[in-house]
């Protein structure tokens, strides 16, 4: 299994590091801000939504680097000519300041800025800004790889008989178009989803593998780091606190039925509850009692949606769900830009849902076919199996919730807000593709994969294009060299950067085809449409051999580790 998960690793370097080195600095919507925010860190300063963007890095938008504006200042001279208000470094002649020229990430609590303040503040200390800049995207690519281990990682625990599925989870998140686009730019959503994957992880290992101070430590430092990760992480820490005390009690007992012995696990469990939760609110409430000081609200979202209004106005949660175009809005924003999703890309979005949709009603009829027959081999805990599933549902649920509450409340539908979801939508077309034909050597599950980098690749060209119109007519390979030899690689070094993404690219597509080729000969089921005899009673001299049915068993987590 690492193999593969190493193998994914691989892919999303080749695809991050294409995107990071090709995209202009600050081409993209947002990131500006996000730099923004820690730069001013490196200075000591904590800003508000109405503190203005200095353009501290070459190329960045905003006023002059020495120039300061009070924030109060900046919110009343938003939109209006007359700009008495403001000092004369902030005053341009003839254009007008509006709500993209103030910092409106700041709703955001300051973790991830602060580890992106290192490389930004060593490249301005060294007077290499521009240096600094793209470490710091290489810096958020490492991130997004940490993402992609922590759903390996999340997988394993739900399904501890499917190392197949962990593998395919984590090739599938790690060429997905919105993650890449995340995770080669200053943005913090990657981060929130490598925290909040890693910290759900942790906290069902303490029901599934039994509750130990070795794998509470984890845990403890985890769901704090969760609420500090982005404005919606509180939400998804409040998800956490609870969950970690029922696994910490479902850890604790000597079996599925511990008779009168609950008092001990009880109280193991509001131990482990009450200090995550006590560390959770001393190391983040502070910033969401500053946010509702500020703004009104703790993540400060009504704030930010006012300060970009679409048009739509508040709406009830009933009308945004029921509105014809959301769904499929959210949906096609997994695979990049909407408006150039046409010709290939437009299939592949069509062809993998298709897929998935597919491969999903055929596992579970022939999991309903495995239950009727009783393959189920061992004992098994459902306790635990129902409690991991309801707890990662819950974060799943969270997300879209915080993406209906924004949009509700007069904002824009960026599937983006959806990405602490991805894990979970990687495991499910990993789990059609595993329920596909030839799925038991891992072949639609490499298939959908190689379709998803393609889809980046084109997608990627396009924006270039999009961006620079003396890209158009090229082909993909031409169109990426052509971005690299303007922006600060140079023509000198594009051939080398070049050769690194497509060694790192081929080298991960071989390993995974290596490791699901493997990994799925083992535990993916065949495909047998008619019940099997119920197995006969295991006898005394040794137990019953079984394979586990659609989705494995919690016996089989100690096997086929090794690839």
């Amino acid at each position: 299994m690492a193999l593969g998960v190493v193998a994914a690793g691989l892919l999303l370097g080749a695809l991050g590091l294409t995107g990071a080195f090709a995209t202009k600095p600050f081409a993209a919507a947002d990131e500006a801000q996000h730099t923004a925010y820690a730069l001013e860190l490196t200075e000591g300063r904590l800003p508000e939504l109405d503190t203005l963007v200095r353009s501290t890095v070459p190329g960045m938008p905003g006023l002059p680097p020495d120039c300061r504006v009070a924030p109060a200042d900046a919110r009343a001279a938003i939109g209006r000519r007359d700009v008495s208000v403001l000092p004369a470094c902030a005053q341009r002649s003839g254009a007008l300041l509006t709500t993209f020229d103030l910092m409106y990430t700041a709703n955001h609590p300051p973790l991830f800025y602060l580890l992106e303040a290192l490389p930004l503040g060593a490249g301005r200390a060294l007077d290499h800004p521009v240096a600094g800049f793209y470490a710091a995207r290489v810096l958020n690519l490492a991130v997004g790889i940490a993402a992609v281990v922590a759903t390996a990682g999340l997988v394993r625990i739900l399904l501890p008989g499917r190392p197949d599925l962990a593998v395919g989870a984590a090739a599938v998140i790690a060429v997905a178009p919105i993650l890449i686009a995340v995770t080669s730019q200053v943005y913090n959503d990657a981060f929130a989803v490598a925290l909040i994957t890693a910290a759900t992880a942790a906290a069902l290992a303490l029901a599934r593998r039994g509750l130990s101070v070795r794998r509470l430590l984890p845990v403890v430092l985890l769901v704090p780091a969760v609420a500090l990760s982005r404005a919606s992480g509180a939400l998804a820490a409040a998800v956490l606190v609870p969950a970690v005390g029922i696994a910490a009690v479902l850890g604790s007992r000597s079996g599925p039925a511990a008779g009168p012995a609950w008092r001990r696990p009880l109280l193991a469990g509001f131990g482990a509850s009450a200090a995550t939760g006590l560390l959770t609110v001393a190391a983040a409430g502070w910033f969401y009692a500053r946010n509702n000081r500020l703004y009104g609200d703790p993540a400060g979202s009504e704030r930010v949606a006012s300060m970009f209004p679409t048009g739509y106005g508040h709406r009830s949660v009933w009308e945004v769900l029921t509105a014809r175009d959301f769904w499929w809005t959210i949906y096609q924003g997994l695979f990049g830009r909407l408006s150039l999703q046409h010709g290939v890309p437009h299939r592949i979005v069509i062809g993998v849902g298709l897929l998935t949709v597919l491969g999903l009603l055929a596992a579970a009829a022939r999991a309903l076919l495995a239950v009727r027959a009783r393959r189920v081999s061992g004992r098994r805990d459902w306790a635990v199996d129902v409690f991991c599933w309801l707890v990662v549902a819950a974060q799943a649920a969270l997300a879209l919730a915080t993406l209906v509450g924004y949009v509700a409340a007069g904002g824009a539908t960026f599937t983006r807000y959806l990405l602490p979801a991805l894990p979970v939508l990687a495991l499910a077309v990993a789990a059609g593709c595993s329920a596909l034909p030839l799925a038991r050597r891992g072949i639609p599950t490499l298939l959908v994969v190689l379709a998803l980098g393609g889809n980046i690749v084109i997608m990627l060209g396009r924006e270039l294009v999009r961006r620079d119109p003396r890209l158009d007519g090229l082909g993909p390979f031409a169109q990426l060299r052509g971005a690299l030899e303007v922006t600060a690689v140079g023509t000198g070094r594009t051939p080398l950067i070049l050769a690194i993404v497509i060694t790192l690219g081929v080298l991960g597509i071989f390993l995974l085809g290596l490791s699901l080729w493997n990994l799925a000969a083992c535990t993916v089921p065949p495909c047998q449409w008619r019940p099997a005899p119920a197995p006969a009673p295991a006898s005394a001299g040794g137990a019953a051999v079984d394979g586990g049915g659609q989705f494995g068993t919690e016996s089989d987590r100690e096997g086929h580790s090794a690839v």
